[in-house]
C-alpha cells in the first residue's frame, strides 16, 4: 500500500492516493486490534513467566522456549525487525515527497503571485514599460 501510494503522489493522482489512504485507514484498523490482542498476550504471559510485561520479549520467549518454538520465535523477531524497517523507510520516502510537493506548491504560488503583481513588462530589445495589464514578461519565446 505505501508503494503504491508513493507511485501515485509521483504521478500527482488524487483518486488512487484516496484510495490508498482509505486502505492504510483499514489497516491500521486491523493493526490496532492485533495491537489489543498482542498486549493481552503478553500480559499473560508475563504472569505467566513471573516478570513485567515490558521484559516479555520475542527474545526472551526465544531463550526459555524448547526447540523448534525458539527457532521459530527467532525467525518471527526477524522478520518483524526487517518490516518495521520497511516501514519506516517507506514513511521516511513519503514524508519527503510530500515536503517536496508541498515546497514545489509554495515556489509555484510564488510565482503566480509575482505575475499578479504590478510592474514593469520587460521587452525584447531590453527595453522597459509600465505594465498596463498585470504580470511580467520575461521572454516571449519558449
Amino acid at each position: 500500500v505505501l508503494s503504491r501510494e508513493r507511485t501515485a503522489l509521483l504521478r500527482s493522482r488524487p483518486v488512487e492516493i484516496e484510495a490508498c489512504t482509505a486502505e492504510k485507514s483499514d489497516l491500521i484498523g486491523r493493526l490496532s486490534a492485533a495491537e489489543r490482542r498482542r498486549a493481552e498476550v503478553v500480559n499473560r504471559l508475563a504472569l505467566h513467566v513471573g516478570r513485567p510485561a515490558a521484559e516479555v520479549t520475542l527474545s526472551l520467549l526465544a531463550q526459555s522456549a524448547p526447540e523448534p518454538q525458539s527457532d521459530q520465535l527467532r525467525r518471527a523477531r526477524s522478520q518483524l525487525i526487517g518490516l518495521m524497517a520497511r516501514i519506516r523507510e517507506e514513511n521516511r520516502r513519503s514524508e519527503d515527497l510530500c515536503r517536496h510537493i508541498g515546497e514545489l506548491l509554495r515556489a509555484a504560488y510564488g510565482v503566480v503571485k509575482g505575475l499578479a503583481a504590478n510592474g514593469f513588462v520587460y521587452q525584447r530589445g531590453g527595453r522597459l514599460e509600465r505594465a498596463r495589464l498585470h504580470g511580467k514578461l520575461v521572454c516571449d519565446e519558449i
